[in-house]
């Protein structure tokens, strides 16, 4: 069974440097990738009626979002992807996701290049860390830089 990689996607420029980092070692290693949108229901808990009309959209802009994700790694990888919608915080899915499956072998996240705090995957891993290697790029690199960081050379 070939091994997994990881990696979050939320539509943010950050996320979508670590689907590259990930796709890029991915397919150098031959390995598949596994890319996680995560729909927080927490946020959504006071009002039971409105609570499932926004969950459904923004399942729906996750859809859309992780198909245009789709086309942008083809463009430049042909490494196999899955795409899943999870339900809870980015934190409590990555956790169980890795917890679950043996196969996933590293997990690819970028920091927060809006401000000095570096995201909440990012502080909680430098604090508890996980039971698998973990890449955080920094969320500022061009795709040149991401695909000679991953070993990806044209």
């Amino acid at each position: 069974m070939k091994e997994i990689f990881l990696a979050v996607f939320d539509g943010t420029d950050e996320c979508k440097s670590a689907v590259r980092y990930a796709a890029r070692r991915a397919q150098l290693n031959n390995a598949n990738l596994l890319i996680v949108a995560t729909v927080d229901t927490a946020e959504f808990t006071y009002w039971l009626s409105v609570n499932s009309k926004m969950i459904d959209n923004i399942e729906k802009e996750s859809k859309e979002m992780l198909k245009v994700l789709s086309k942008e790694i083809q463009s430049y990888s042909n490494v196999e992807c899955s795409y899943i919608i999870e339900h809870g915080s980015k934190l409590d899915v990555v956790k169980r996701l890795i917890d679950e499956d043996e196969t996933i072998s590293l997990l690819v996240l970028a920091s927060n290049k809006k401000d000095k705090n570096p995201g909440v995957l990012v502080e909680t891993i430098s604090g508890d860390g996980y039971s698998i290697p973990v890449v955080v790029l920094p969320g500022n690199l061009n795709d040149d830089t991401i695909d000679k960081l991953s070993g990806y050379r044209n």
